[in-house]
């Protein structure tokens, strides 16, 4: 038996247990207050209970009480029941006959069949008719056998009762409709909820089918750090770092380094609960073998008013990966290492060949210059890979003009340019005072002028522009070159990327030039971003954090083009 036949069978046997119910309390009220006065009557209107027509209009009301309790009329056809109103009418009129002397009123009973008419499935003008007749048969039942003209131009009154009747019944059967039609929005609307909540149970099953299969750990919280929603994968992180199902604390739950305890206040649940939005930042849960690396997510729920009313925190394992960058870093650290010394062996050997006593002949020099070039560009990418093995670049900040170190790179890359065609030109304020590392600055400078030069094979323009502001000194690079999609550009600072434009034009690269870049204006506290447009060339714009405590003298605006 499915659940749905289970829920009309009982629907049905709550409609029948009501129309019995229905029934009975319809006819109670009337049999109560003819019971009532047919007690007192020897106390207060004697003699009329010694009417033979009050006594029987008295028991018809008893029978047709006692028939509604017992006839089981939910068994009957829906119609019968209306026997018992209309039956109602002619014992009224017989209970108003036999006290008409002390109670000549009591036809005002007639309101009890007549509601019930009304409230009943019976066609209006039906239910309307019965009433009109039964109201008039009640005063008119006296007069009933007499026609005597006289008798009957006294008796006019009769209309009144029928009349009041009437508009009671059309009042009566307008609120019954009014009160059916909101019981079937009612119905209806219940029936939408109903529906409402089963699809939203089947769509939080479905929810929970989705969050408990995915291998990403999934947590939300109230705005007290209460948990509301998570997943079997972070309940597996939580077991590691060591917090109970209440969400009590966790213990081993650590730095980037794997052994510092992170701090309450820098777990991910607490900086998005204050607001913070942040991703990719790794933690290590657990302890010996079972550590695992977490790269994690957070963003905070806000209300209509914009207060924080929770957050959402997502975990990833990233174990795997991490370890494995921590073996390619090391990998590259130790056969940078291993080249490093026996390049510099070679490059020493080539230096003593050429400078002999003996001077080999001018073929013989050009194949050890050759070969010496070859191995000093061996020796750079080697010093590259050792760069990059870091995740970041050590500095030795100290009191440098900015602008001094763009002219010495501009000299120095000027024969490259020259060679390729390329004009430099250099907008800056000079001196632009700041707090850096010289060398690592050179080097960036470098980096990004080679790299403009040598996807510049047209010629052209390559222009150098920095200016300072209250908070940060802007460093652009801008060729008129090759260019890159707008995807291209966003690729070029990692490791070993080389565009397909550049591989198809066999440009010379190792693609980590741009990645030590970065790295070094990062370890500086700054950011480097790159613009590019395809066949119309790109452009770079290095920010430095400017240092207010540095000593600038004012500057003056020069432009030189070389």
């Amino acid at each position: 038996m499915t659940s749905d036949t289970t829920a009309v069978r009982l629907r049905a046997l709550a409609s029948r247990v009501t129309l019995d119910r229905s029934v009975i309390l319809c006819q109670i009220p009337l049999a109560l207050i003819v019971v009532v006065i047919g007690v007192t009557s020897p106390v207060f209107r004697p003699g009329m209970m010694a009417s033979t027509v009050f006594d029987v209009g008295f028991s018809m009301t008893l029978l047709l009480t006692a028939l509604c309790v017992v006839v089981p009329w939910r068994e009957l056809p829906r119609g019968c029941l209306l026997v018992v109103p209309v039956l109602d009418f002619v014992a009224i009129a017989l209970v108003r006959a036999g006290a008409l002397e002390t109670q000549p009123a009591l036809g005002v009973l007639v309101i009890f069949p007549v509601v019930w008419l009304m409230r009943s499935s019976l066609p209006t003008w039906a239910a309307l008719g019965i009433t009109l007749v039964g109201s008039f048969l009640v005063p008119a039942w006296p007069l009933l056998g007499s026609l005597e003209p006289e008798l009957l131009r006294t008796q006019l009154g009769i209309l009144l009762l029928p009349t009041v009747m009437g508009c009671i019944a059309v009042v009566v059967r307008m609120m019954s409709l009014l009160a059916r039609a909101r019981e079937i929005e009612i119905e209806q609307k219940d029936q939408e909820l109903n529906e409402l909540l089963r699809a939203a149970i089947d769509r939080e099953r479905v929810l929970t089918a989705i969050l408990n299969t995915v291998d990403v750990g999934l947590t939300a919280v109230d705005a007290h750090g209460g948990t509301t929603l998570t997943n079997r994968q972070q309940e597996l992180f939580n077991r590691l770092a060591g917090r109970d199902d209440d969400g009590g604390t966790a213990p081993l739950v650590f730095g980037a380094d794997r052994t510092t305890p992170l701090p309450a206040d820098r777990r991910p649940q607490h900086r998005a609960l204050t607001g913070e939005t942040f991703a990719d930042q790794l933690i290590w849960v657990g302890d010996g073998d079972a550590q695992r690396a977490l790269s994690t997510a957070a963003r905070p729920i806000k209300g209509a008013d914009g207060s924080i009313t929770g957050a959402l925190i997502v975990c990833s394992d990233v174990t795997e990966l991490v370890e494995a960058v921590s073996a390619k870093d090391a990998f590259i650290s130790n056969i940078s290492h291993e080249f490093h010394a026996p390049l510099t062996s070679v490059l020493g050997y080539l230096e003593l060949v050429l400078e002999d006593e003996h001077p080999l002949p001018e073929h013989l020099r050009g194949y050890v210059d050759v070969a010496g070039r070859n191995a000093q560009r061996v020796l750079e990418l080697v010093a590259d890979l050792l760069s990059t093995a870091g995740d970041r670049v050590r500095v030795h900040p100290r009191p440098v003009d900015l602008a001094a170190l763009i002219e010495m790179s501009v000299r120095s890359n000027q024969l490259r340019a020259q060679r390729n065609g390329v004009m430099l030109r250099t907008t800056t304020h000079t001196p632009l005072w700041t707090l850096i590392d010289p060398l690592r600055i050179s080097q960036v400078l470098d980096n990004l002028l080679s790299n403009a030069i040598k996807y510049s094979p047209g010629g052209g323009v390559v222009s150098v522009r920095a200016a300072e502001s209250e908070a940060a000194i802007d460093l652009w690079v801008e060729d008129h070159g090759m260019g890159m999609t707008e995807q291209e550009a966003s690729q070029v600072f990692s490791r070993f990327y080389r565009t397909p434009g550049a591989r198809r034009a066999q440009i010379e690269g190792a693609g980590l030039g741009l990645s030590i870049t970065k790295s070094i204006v990062e370890s500086h506290g700054g950011t480097i971003r790159c613009t590019s447009t395809p066949g119309a060339g790109s452009r770079f714009t290095v920010t430095l954090p400017a240092n207010g405590e540095v000593h600038r003298v004012a500057p003056d605006s020069i432009e030189e083009s070389v």
